[in-house]
């Protein structure tokens, strides 16, 4: 194709005639926004922000839909563009409902994610969760006790009975972490710059922890001696033990952050120090000073300050208060001083409140809990006067009624003229507030409040390289709020620091906020998880901690309860992103919006229709790329829809669950659901691997959090980004709670050696007695080439040629023909062939390869399908058959291309053995329409590839089709041959370490007395024939290695527990010889790697293999097709790369056999079809979940 140049955004680029100027665009990182395009699908152009200026035209063009040509001058992002794109995702977002992130996150100051913890704890993910909550709060056992948490004020779960009681939850994950292997986050690389923090409080101790994660040196100055501020001296013990506080802050420490107590800024050390030995200075040293009560007698002997008065009990364990206390204030801290005050003895203690209980500030279950200790509320009392001499006598009030609203929405406390009353008390308490005091710093620009005076959005002050945050900033606020301003404050500190301070932006959420009760009637009403506090009685006396943490059980319960809310598309929503970066606020995009009804019947896949953008991808890929057309839009203008047919449920639609729409949907609207109990949405992290279904071998991402795989998503970098429903849905084996993690031996459980030495020993006693081939090793073409490899090993260690496979049902495909039983092309050959000759039911159980020659079709190719029963290949096909079970159909097929001249019969004898014979044997077939109508379509192609799968053709037919290849001279040329679809992902590498004798073989071996030990790896025979449960009573010893307790474990003397293969490294070989990189995506919960329990079984027989790679290395030299194999570890796929094989194509340099001539077959009728028997565990597995559930 012609080279042209593009000129984009002042930028020179090169390319070819044919693409779009999105095309190129993104060849050369140039971003242009778009949500409806896909190279996969014919252009829509619906969502109107690919728009770009090109010059000459003066209306603005869609990239996506505008081919390039050369010279073109081409702009991206000009005003004019960027207003037109704002112009299109308000009209977006005006009818998009939902909750990006759900009401508590939001409503928390620190915007922790709630949801996504709360969910965590439901899986019992209980480390997970505790490393999400200290992505924003580095003291969450401590925060989880004392926060009056605003994010159960904001939970939905409300309107169906009460909150999520999140602040516990967040403290159970912080006491899980405090009680076992303590957390300490990774430490980035460390930057060489140094950072001073005035306070250990929870500013402090925020800013100071992730300071430290980005790798600055910090180091704290604190006035008091001990860490945590007003956690440690504004919290009663009772609430906050000090024990769960310093073993927080004793994991900042060990982080490297270094705390200096006694150190008091501007009298121990100046700022001026600071600011000129570190880089950057972040001071948070809160609000200590007690606001006034603002009446005549405060300065008599009793009258005290509530933080002062709580500090001193902190410190000192007491304070001088009599037996008849006074409290004024209504907030928490006035519930702390009334609650403590019962503590150290007072008989009587009056909290006094100008406001009713209705208006009053402190939490509910505070009051509550005061109450039952004593504390008596006196509400509509405001003090006027402390009376007695120089000490305390007692406190005489005004009577208040309530008036109007004031600007905090309550009603305004109004005097009652003429009334007072007047209270004995011994102590007076103002716990009003508290107040910013600065002593003795110098040089910072402060409010009319006394705070420090900072830059919105970078917490800078006045003077450089100093920061500020927390209560000295804000004034008195939650601890939440202070923990927040110290996260927010690292990091613009940590952008200053790497040289560019970069302010804070707020991101754009689209919100619900017409929800009711109504909305949630459907929900099952579950109990709050109840409070376990000690009785009045055990707590009032002491100041141990009032409150129990929840259990496991408890707290995976009431993680269940919460609503999920929040969007779990949220991590890789497209509009979210655009929306953000277009500065486009929803709340501003006004609009009618529709609300509809979920769509979650479908087992795999989740419909919300009222986050549909009318992309109409989801449309397009499942007709386009799938050829299903399972969806549609329906209705017009602003009532269109995607929907399944005929208002279908998707799952009775003819859905083939691939989950393609779930991948092309840049939205929320149609998601897949996790392999996982609770629907969670978290930052996952991303493993690329391979499939481990079928042999088509399908790259993919495993997406995990901790010890789950949560989901798989296709390779978009790689092939065409297809998977199919097994691909895409099949994990939940991985993370089932019904694996089996322990051996046993007779039933009863064993460690790992204790197994492995039992199996030994078996094996060596019947291999002694009964000698060579009396033992079967039986694997599933599900694990990986190296492991296989060992087994194998072990296997001719233990003097047998007995390896195979259920799977394999016996002969050796093509290679007695040409040499290799394997593919003599690649995939992507298919794309540049002009006929494909499918045969079988590629599309049904190889759904990727049937999306693969469905996008052939597209570009042009012929396709024939033929199948026993039709495929869903036969609408795209100029062709389809069904012939009779026998070979009939293609005994004629090849009769019928020798009499028709397609066959060069002179070449063919020389360079063949064997032509006459089958020349002689097919003359006899009957011949139909159909078998010369193919035969003259294959016939005069230029070059075709034949497909065939062996999940239902039999090896004869196999052969058959080799030979019509080979007998019409396409075969060892590019974009001619045959291509054998395998049943498994790793069916060709089990063959190629020497896995190939048939399990009916074997058993039949059983039978006859000949095998008398058996071993099965991955396969459960018994579940899918019930006659070898009789058959298998006749062995001496049966052992079985599988990840659950299958009917065939159950027969056995042995059995151990195996990892999945996502839990594997190694290479998988696909039907086509391509080897492909495997990598784990979580670690085995097995606690090692499959591989590892092979060396060490291995080695018990005196085969030592040190790692992956030592095995590797011994197959490049063992198995010449894999001589490159090492080189896999930076290439992640290879191919076969032996003298015979040049990259995906075989035989361009002759055959494989010893006299270099094609050995043609003939003479064995019988059938051209096999049934189809799934014997692999997990395959058994998952098609009876899809059996239940109706799905195909």
């Amino acid at each position: 194709m012609s080279v042209i140049r593009v000129n984009i955004n002042g930028r020179e680029v090169e390319t070819t005639v044919g693409k779009s100027i999105l095309d190129v665009a993104e060849e050369n990182g140039i971003d242009i926004p778009h949500l409806c395009y896909d190279n996969r699908m014919e252009i829509y152009g619906g969502c109107g922000l690919c728009v770009v200026e090109i010059e000459g035209i003066p209306k603005l063009q869609r990239a996506c839909a505008t081919p390039v040509r050369d010279g073109m001058v081409v702009k991206t992002h000009t005003d004019r563009i960027v207003d037109t794109r704002k112009a299109a995702l308000r009209l977006l977002v005006s009818d998009h409902r939902g909750d990006c992130r759900p009401p508590c996150v939001l409503a928390c100051p620190a915007h922790t994610d709630c949801q996504g913890y709360v969910g965590l704890i439901a899986n019992g993910q209980f480390d997970e969760a505790l490393k999400l909550i200290k992505d924003k709060i580095p003291v969450p056992a401590s925060i989880g006790r004392i926060c009056p948490h605003p994010c159960e004020d904001a939970c939905r779960r409300q309107l169906v009975e009460e909150p999520i009681s999140i602040a516990r939850l967040k403290a159970f994950a912080g006491d899980m972490d405090l009680a076992g292997e303590k957390y300490i986050p990774e430490i980035k690389e460390n930057t060489g710059k140094k950072v001073a923090v005035v306070g250990a409080g929870p500013a402090g101790l925020s800013n100071a922890f992730f300071l430290r994660r980005e790798g600055h040196d910090v180091t704290i100055y604190e006035a008091m001696p001990h860490g945590g501020g007003m956690l440690r001296y504004g919290i009663p013990e009772y609430r906050l033990p000090k024990e769960v506080l310093d073993k927080e802050i004793s994991l900042i420490e060990k982080m490297g952050v270094k705390i200096v107590y006694n150190t008091k800024l501007g009298e121990d050390i100046s700022l001026e120090y600071l600011k000129n030995n570190y880089d950057a200075v972040f001071i948070g040293i809160g609000a200590w000073k007690s606001s006034s009560i603002r009446c005549k007698g405060e300065d008599k002997k009793g009258v005290l300050g509530g933080i002062d008065f709580l500090r001193e009990v902190s410190t000192n364990g007491k304070a001088e208060i009599g037996k008849r206390v006074a409290v004024v204030g209504g907030g928490n801290t006035a519930m702390d001083v009334a609650r403590t005050a019962v503590r150290l003895g007072a008989d009587k203690v009056s909290v006094l409140y100008r406001r009713t209980r209705e208006e009053i500030p402190a939490e509910d279950v505070e009051i509550e809990e005061a109450e039952e200790e004593g504390v008596e509320f006196n509400y509509l009392v405001a003090p006027i006067e402390i009376t007695g001499d120089d000490k305390v006598t007692g406190i005489r009030c005004q009577k208040m009624k309530l008036g109007e609203p004031d600007a905090s929405g309550r009603r305004k406390p109004v005097p009652i003229e003429g009334e007072e009353i007047v209270f004995d008390v011994d102590t007076v308490i103002g716990a009003i507030g508290q107040q910013v005091t600065l002593g003795n710093i110098k040089g910072l620009n402060v409010t009319k409040k006394n705070t420090i005076q900072v830059k919105e959005g970078t917490y800078e002050t006045n003077i450089p390289k100093v920061f500020a945050g927390g209560d000295v900033v804000s004034g008195p606020k939650i601890a939440i709020e202070a923990i927040a301003q110290g996260k927010e404050a690292s990091i613009v500190m940590d952008s200053f620091l790497r040289g560019e301070i970069k302010p804070l932006e707020e991101s754009y959420y689209v919100k619900q906020d017409d929800l009711t009760e109504k909305d949630f009637a459907d929900r099952e009403r579950i109990d709050r998880a109840i409070s376990n506090v000690l009785s009045p009685e055990k707590r009032k006396n002491n100041f141990h901690s009032i409150n129990e943490t929840m259990t496991a059980e408890e707290a995976m319960k009431e993680g269940s309860r919460c609503l999920e809310c929040g969007c779990k598309d949220y991590f890789e929503c497209q509009l979210f992103k655009y929306i953000n970066e277009y500065d486009i606020d929803p709340d501003k995009a006004h609009g009618e919006k529709h609300k509809r009804n979920n769509e979650d019947y479908h087992p795999f896949i989740e419909r919300n229709p009222d986050k549909c953008i009318l992309c109409s991808k989801c449309i397009r890929v499942c007709d386009d790329v799938v050829g299903v057309t399972a969806l549609g839009l329906i209705d017009r203008g602003f009532n269109s829809i995607a929907s399944p047919e005929f208002g279908l449920h998707l799952r009775d639609t003819e859905c083939i669950s691939c989950g393609q729409c779930v991948d092309a949907c840049p939205v929320g609207a149609i998601i897949e659901k996790s392999a996982v109990k609770k629907q969670v949405p978290v930052d996952l992290k991303t493993t690329p691997s391979v499939c481990t279904f079928c042999g088509v071998g399908c790259n993919l991402n495993l997406e995990s959090k901790g010890e789950y795989i949560y989901r798989t998503t296709p390779r978009e970098d790689l092939e065409e980004g297809l998977l199919c429903m097994k691909g895409k849905f099949g994990v939940d084996h991985v993370n089932n709670k019904n694996r089996i993690l322990e051996p046993t031996v007779y039933g009863e459980k064993v460690s790992k050696n204790l197994a492995l030495n039992h199996v030994v020993k078996k094996l060596q006693s019947i291999r002694g007695m009964y000698g060579k081939d009396s033992i079967g090793v039986l694997v599933s073409p599900r694990f990986t080439t190296e492991e296989l490899f060992v087994l194998k090993k072990i296997a001719d260690k233990l003097g047998t040629s007995l390896t195979g496979s259920f799977v394999l049902e016996g002969g050796d495909g093509l290679k007695n023909l040409f040499g290799y039983n394997a593919s003599a092309n690649g995939y992507d050959e298919i794309y540049s062939t002009d006929l494909i000759l499918s045969l079988g039911n590629i599309y049904e159980n190889h759904p990727v390869m049937g999306m693969k020659m469905r996008r052939a079709y597209k570009k042009g190719k012929k396709i024939i399908s033929v199948s026993k029963e039709g495929t869903r290949l036969d609408d795209i096909a100029d062709i389809s058959y069904s012939p009779e079970d026998n070979l009939n159909f293609l005994k004629g097929l090849i009769k019928v291309l020798i009499e028709q001249g397609y066959v060069n019969e002179k070449e063919i004898g020389e360079k063949s053995v064997g032509y006459e014979e089958l020349k002689k044997w097919v003359k006899d077939a009957s011949v139909d329409k159909n078998i010369e109508a193919i035969a003259k379509m294959y016939g005069e192609a230029k070059k075709a590839i034949i497909v065939v799968e062996e999940d239902t053709l039999t090896d004869e037919a196999v052969k058959l089709l080799g030979e019509t290849a080979y007998l019409t001279g396409k075969i060892g040329k590019a974009h001619r041959g045959i291509i054998i679809m395998r049943v498994k992902n790793n069916s060709q590498g089990a063959w190629d370490v020497g896995f190939r004798t048939s399990g009916k073989e074997v058993a039949e071996l059983i039978e006859k007395g000949q095998v008398k030990g058996l071993i099965v790896l991955g396969e459960d025979p018994v579940k899918a024939d019930k006659k070898l449960k009789e058959t298998f009573k006749k062995l001496e010893f049966l052992g079985v290695f599988d990840i659950f307790n299958t009917e065939t474990a159950k027969e056995a003397e042995v059995v151990i527990p195996i990892g999945s293969s996502y839990e594997s490294s190694g290479s998988f070989t696909r039907s086509d010889r391509r080897i492909q990189k495997v990598n784990p995506g979580i670690k085995p919960r097995i606690g090692e790697s499959n591989l590892e329990l092979f060396m060490d079984w291995a080695d018990k027989l005196n085969i030592e293999y040190r790692d992956l790679e030592d095995i590797r290395e011994d197959i490049s030299h063992t198995i010449p097709e894999y001589s490159q194999l090492l080189s896999l570890e930076d290439q992640n796929r290879i191919y076969w790369s032996d003298k015979s094989v040049s990259k995906g194509l075989l035989y361009d340099n002759g055959f494989a056999t010893e006299d270099k001539k094609a050995h043609l077959f003939s003479g064995k009728d019988g059938k051209m079809y096999r049934e189809k028997k799934v014997y692999d565990t997990i395959d058994i597995n998952l098609e009876e979940y899809a059996e239940r559930e109706g799905i195909r």
